[in-house]
């Protein structure tokens, strides 16, 4: 699957709730009042790419995660960044590369009943990247890998595309 924009239909998530998901890569953010959640392909100098395990979802990932009441995009990405590798994300790195479309397909689910849209930013950390580590309990053992490694661990998931997409910009 390399053709993007794409539409995968009736993907099933780890507590067992399906979605349509659009992947769309798109250098204009999602018009903010529908996204639900927000996170970033991160990578240092070297082009390395933080990732970190999600226990909840059972993969590996880049940081990102839910938005908060009254928070905005961007303070939500950044919140992430700090809960789940432990970094200070300066705001002005964040690039808009694309985002996911959820169309709910079963009642369940974690994003919001008439669904929404899921950001990715990219953004470069300016060294090489200092030791990562999760300040939440979502998040475990985050780590610096190549971007091969990333594949390796993630190219199977369904938003995959949409991450490699962000990879060769």
């Amino acid at each position: 699957m390399t053709g993007l924009p794409v539409r995968l239909q009736g993907v099933e998530f780890a507590d067992g709730s399906v979605a349509h998901v659009v992947l769309t890569p798109a250098a204009d953010p999602a018009p903010e009042a529908g996204v639900f959640a927000a996170m970033v392909v991160l990578r240092d100098a070297r082009g390395w790419c933080a990732v970190t395990w999600s226990p909840r979802r059972g993969e590996w990932g880049p940081p990102g995660g839910w938005r908060e009441p009254g928070e905005s995009v961007t303070e939500c990405v950044l919140r992430e960044v700090a809960e789940e590798v432990g970094l200070d994300l300066d705001p002005s790195l964040l690039v808009p590369v694309g985002h996911e479309l959820f169309e709910p397909v079963s009642s369940t689910g974690r994003w919001p009943r008439r669904g929404g849209h899921m950001q990715l930013y990219a953004a470069t950390w300016p060294e090489v990247g200092p030791r990562l580590e999760a300040r939440e309990d979502d998040a475990r053992d985050p780590q610096w890998v190549t971007p091969e490694e990333f594949r390796a661990r993630s190219g199977r998931q369904f938003w995959w595309p949409l991450v490699e997409a962000a990879l060769r910009d």
